[in-house]
Order: C-alpha cells, then sequence, then structure tokens
C-alpha cells in the first residue's frame, strides 16, 4: 500500500467490523494508521458490522462488495489468507470471492486497498480492458501443524508465494502502525513472538500469494480444529454453510 501510494496509484480500504476489544477506538487508530502510509481519507470506508459476525451479515456484504468492485473496477484485491485464524479473515476472504463473481469481473484499471474483519484492498490503475481482478491472500496466523499458533507465514499450498520487498525502514514502520492500535497492545505483541516469525518483520519480503479462482471454501483449510475454533463459539460449519449459501445463489 505505501509503495502504491507513494507512486500515486489510486488505493481503496476497507474494513468490514468496527474490530473487537475497544471497537469503538479501532476505527480512529485505523485512519491514523492510514495517515501514516498516505491513503487518502476518502478512500477508506468503513462497513462498521459487529466484531465476529461477518458470516451472519455475508448477503448484505457480498452486494456491497459487489457493488463497490463495478465502481472502482479493481486490478487487485488483498484480503486475509483463508487459514482458520479467525472467522471474520476467512468471512472476509469468501466475501470477495463471491463479490468479484456478482460484480462480473471486468476490469478497466490497476492500484490496492485494506481492512479488522478486513477487506485488503482494493488496486487500480492502467490495465488492459476486460481481465479479470486478481484476488490474494496474506498470512496472519494459524494453528496448522502446530499446538499454538503460526504468525505471519503460509499453510502450505501448490500456489507459489511472491514477496514485497521491505527495506529495514519498511519494518520499522511497519511496527510503528502496530504500535498505533494501542487498543490491540494484549494481542499484538504475543503474536510478534509467536513460532514462524514475526508478523511484523519480514526481512525476506512481504509474503502474498494468489487466490484459486476455483478454490473450496467448503473443505477446511488444514486439518484438525481450527484456531478460531479454540476462543469463538464459530465453528467451521457455520463457514462451510456460507458458503454454499453463497454459490447457491
Amino acid at each position: 500500500m505505501l509503495r502504491l501510494v507513494a507512486a500515486r496509484l489510486p488505493v481503496t480500504a476497507v474494513w468490514l467490523t468496527r474490530g473487537g476489544l475497544h471497537g469503538d477506538r479501532r476505527e480512529s487508530e485505523s485512519r491514523r494508521a492510514m495517515e501514516l502510509i498516505g491513503l487518502d481519507p476518502r478512500e477508506q470506508i468503513f462497513f462498521r458490522l459487529p466484531d465476529g459476525q461477518v458470516l451472519d451479515f455475508m448477503d448484505e456484504i457480498v452486494e456491497r462488495l459487489a457493488r463497490l468492485f463495478g465502481k472502482i473496477r479493481p486490478a487487485s484485491i488483498f484480503v486475509p489468507a483463508f487459514e482458520g485464524g479467525h472467522p471474520d479473515h476467512d468471512a472476509a476472504q469468501l466475501a470477495a470471492a463471491a463479490a468479484l463473481k456478482r460484480a462480473g469481473g471486468k476490469r478497466v484499471v490497476e492500484g490496492s486497498g485494506s481492512g479488522s474483519g478486513y477487506l485488503k484492498g482494493a488496486t487500480r490503475g492502467e490495465r488492459e480492458h476486460g481481465q479479470q481482478p486478481r484476488l490474494y491472500e496474506f498470512p496472519l496466523y494459524h494453528r496448522a501443524n502446530t499446538k499454538l499458533l503460526k504468525v505471519g507465514v503460509f499453510i502450505p499450498a501448490t500456489a507459489p508465494v511472491e514477496r514485497t520487498p521491505m527495506k529495514l525502514k519498511d519494518c520499522l514502520l511497519k511496527r510503528k502502525l502496530a504500535g498505533v492500535f494501542s487498543s490491540q497492545r494484549l494481542i499484538i505483541r504475543p503474536l510478534i513472538g509467536l513460532r514462524g516469525g514475526s508478523m511484523m518483520v519480514h526481512l525476506k519480503g512481504e509474503p502474498y500469494r494468489a487466490v484459486s479462482r476455483d478454490r473450496d471454501y467448503t473443505v477446511r483449510p488444514h486439518p484438525g480444529r481450527l484456531a478460531y475454533e479454540y476462543y469463538t463459539p464459530k465453528r467451521f460449519r457455520d463457514f462451510s454453510d456460507a458458503a454454499r449459501s453463497i454459490n447457491a445463489g
């Protein structure tokens, strides 16, 4: 996002929920973080839905995102990985994928965007007419093949991992951005130190990878119990039911 904004390419950031734990402060913290990146406040969109309940508003979210995609014609959309870490993160990807299909998927321009229960970015800029927007995911945290959490690394898959290069100043800025969210410090600080590498410092580059257009969201992202099934009342069957409902619609 920082590089796109610096290059004066259009970027739209979207947050689906207010966020949990002091959600009333999260929007102002998010706006402050975007100010440090340089994103125009007019390109920041807040749906302000209840934290942890994206699945309960899926029809509304998909429709609103489809209208947004039809308006801004994104070239690239970045969303949290489908990894079972948080139900809203997974639901954000499901909603974006469904909205792209509903919007018809034609793009005119290239650029990026963002979002807790967030959608991480719709990018726009010069591209060939009629090409499909690409959906990309970035890792946050998951419980695949570990007893705790792995942070900032993907669950292994066949899709190749790409990286946005990060210099030391970029890593320091990312830590500064994390510090803006003082309401989340009790969550962010432990995540930084968990096994799997720091979510805040990717010296090899910020990881992302393309999402397959035929991804099956009715199948668990990894075997065994998902991370959010330990700390929320949501179960994967709730997610798979929502995915089937969207596909049926």
